[in-house]
């Protein structure tokens, strides 16, 4: 949703609990009976959808603003990077393990390499709360 509409980045901080909407309340409702039958106790229940829900909002707000600044310069993200690569590699070069770690991106398709790393971290939050269920 964040990608489809970016300009919500700017709302979601202001939103919060003010907007107590038939469809927020159908979401949290839903969400909760979850992480209830997941197993979760009621207080926490509530803490962990607020930690898988910083999680989503963050990564999306973080893509949806790399995605206005390419929209921005009416460039292709392949271009952009391609033309970044330079400075990329010379603040890398006294740093080794940043060397390697740009290496393993060079020709890595861009959109992949973002659905993977945000699948990665969803995975690592909730096997985080899994862990911590009784």
């Amino acid at each position: 949703m964040i990608l489809r509409h970016p300009w919500i980045a700017t709302l979601l901080g202001q939103v919060g609990l003010a907007y107590l909407g038939p469809h927020v309340m159908n979401l949290s409702d839903r969400m909760l009976g979850l992480f209830r039958t997941a197993g979760f106790p009621a207080g926490e229940a509530n803490h962990a959808i607020s930690t898988v829900m910083a999680y989503v909002i963050g990564v999306g707000v973080n893509e949806a603003a790399w995605l206005s600044t390419l929209t921005r310069s009416g460039r292709s993200e392949e271009d952009l990077l391609t033309d970044l690569r330079p400075a990329i590699e010379q603040a890398a070069t006294d740093h080794p393990h940043m060397q390697q770690q740009l290496a393993a991106y060079v020709d890595s398709d861009p959109v992949q390499s973002r659905d993977e790393t945000f699948t990665y971290g969803l995975e690592r939050v909730l096997d985080g709360l899994a862990a911590a269920l009784p």
